[in-house]
């Protein structure tokens, strides 16, 4: 019986070790605020970006000695060409008891304002985290399936292993910070320790990494849903006109979807879509009203036809919005 017990305590931890979230980081503060009360930036943690002008921008939130590699495989894949934020960790607190990790801040939760601002101007988001394993997997994940199947190919012509991510390494949930760019939805990948371990070992094998997931990024160009009218601003008080006030030939299914924030997070905003037809008549206002970023989407289900649209800042407090129109 003794050894029977023994033998299932035995299957039992070794199938535990292997999960990927068997020793997942157990969050200490709640968002950003927090974090940054406790911890200091220049000393226990900085953060390096890179702006660019394409559409795409390549996360690793947790890099540094939160999830190792993550950020050298950030600027692997963005290169010169392609935006990218950093957060580099330069304390890590763990112990047995809780697996503490004092600097890792879960996606969802991922509130710094200079990484939500640069989210929310690009339309592909690729996320990159890391996951414990001993087996060389990457963990695919994030709202956009159409960009994320494409990444899941490239990296398997190449020879990584690739597996659908568990329910909580999925990056699925609408507030983690891979889904709030201008379509609300990114990619998001889950690399295990061992592969992690393996690509910083082997440069070889971090170009071809990051080459496959450059190609799969240049593959997604085209996005299936048909056309898109981008639309953005830094920062606007008073109101202005998609596409300088000419009309757009728009559909019942048509959708506006994008983020916004006040310049200022404590405050209030209320920003508004007022719907014109060619006659200048006031058709339908959409109009959300939050303190703080805020993700939105709007179905129009107008009849057929041709319509202008104009962005108006209700609340007056200076605020930047990005998002875009398809139809």
């Amino acid at each position: 019986m003794k050894k029977v017990l023994v033998s299932l305590l035995a299957t039992l931890v070794v199938v535990s070790l292997s999960a990927p979230n068997a020793f997942a980081a157990k969050d200490i503060f709640r968002n950003w605020n927090e974090l940054s009360s406790h911890y200091q930036e220049g000393k226990d943690f900085t953060i390096e970006t890179q702006s660019t002008s394409n559409d795409v921008i390549i996360l690793a939130i947790h890099g540094g000695r939160v999830e190792k590699g993550t950020s050298e495989l950030a600027k692997a894949i963005a290169k010169d060409d392609h935006s990218y934020y950093i957060f580099h960790a330069h304390v890590y607190h763990d112990t047995n008891q809780d697996q503490r990790n004092d600097l890792h801040l879960t996606a969802k939760n991922y509130d710094e304002p200079r990484a939500l601002q640069m989210t929310a101007q690009k339309n592909k988001v690729v996320s990159l985290h890391g996951a414990k394993g001993t087996e060389k997997i990457v963990y695919m994940g994030g709202l956009n399936e159409y960009l994320r199947d494409i990444i899941d190919r490239e990296l398997s012509a190449a020879g990584f292993r690739t597996e659908e991510a568990p329910e909580d390494l999925n990056g699925n949930h609408p507030e983690n910070i891979a889904n709030k760019n201008r379509t609300l939805e990114g990619a998001q990948m889950e690399l295990t320790t061992a592969l992690r371990e393996e690509l910083l070992e082997n440069p070889d094998q971090m170009e071809k990494f990051a080459n496959a997931v450059r190609t799969a990024i240049s593959k997604a160009s085209s996005h299936p849903r048909g056309r898109t009218y981008e639309f953005g601003s830094h920062q606007f008080s008073n109101y202005f006109w998609l596409n300088n006030g000419n009309p757009f030939y728009l559909t019942p299914e048509d959708t506006i979807l994008g983020v916004q924030s006040p310049l200022d997070p404590s405050k209030k905003q209320k920003i508004r879509f007022d719907i014109y037809d060619q006659n200048n008549k006031l058709i339908v206002s959409r109009s959300a009203e939050a303190v703080g970023h805020k993700r939105f989407k709007y179905i129009l289900g107008l009849p057929t036809g041709y319509y202008k649209i104009k962005v108006v800042n209700v609340s007056g407090n200076p605020s930047w919005i990005y998002g875009g129109l398809q139809y």
